[in-house]
């Protein structure tokens, strides 16, 4: 099975091949040249981490993910046209949770009017929008379960990634 991975560039979030919209940040893709790493991945998600990502279409609201569903929160990067991020993969299950709810809510077509939330412990760490090509693939249940969190700087980054793991 041939495996996309989207880009969801976005004042924040990039998920793995497609751009969504973007809240003052740079957007990129996985194969921005030149990335650093500064230090390496991790499956050990701490507990008491309450991450939840919400998809909004008009006045309609509903959980996408929230930390459970994480499966890996891989190392802090930075590529020159994103800036510092930190990629996180989730489970099957919450890759087929965000899959069912973009086509609960026709994704594919109400795309221009959906933003996806990120709340870590009930903080807003960004808003944003999703493209067509994002949007068909979620609703499609071709989408690969990747995002890449961006960030303003890397101490940003690295205090959301240590806020994620258990060893952080």
């Amino acid at each position: 099975m041939l495996r996309r991975e989207a880009s969801l560039a976005s004042g924040g979030v990039l998920a793995t091949g497609s751009v969504a919209g973007c809240l003052g940040q740079p957007t990129g893709s996985a194969s921005d040249d030149e990335e650093t790493t500064t230090d390496s991945g991790s499956t050990e998600i701490a507990d008491d981490a309450a991450l939840e990502a919400t998809l909004e279409v008009g006045d309609d609201s509903r959980t996408l993910f929230t930390t459970a569903d994480i499966a890996r929160v891989g190392a802090v990067s930075t590529r020159p046209q994103t800036g510092p991020s930190v990629p996180i993969e989730l489970t099957a299950a919450g890759t087929e949770s965000v899959t069912q709810t973009a086509a609960a809510v026709d994704l594919d077509s109400s795309y221009e009017a959906a933003t996806i939330t990120i709340t870590l412990d009930g903080e807003r760490i960004n808003q944003f929008g999703i493209n067509a090509e994002l949007a068909a693939e979620m609703a499609g249940g071709g989408w690969s379960g990747q995002f890449v969190l961006t960030f303003v700087d890397e101490a940003a980054a690295t205090a959301f990634r240590d806020r994620l793991l258990a060893e952080g």
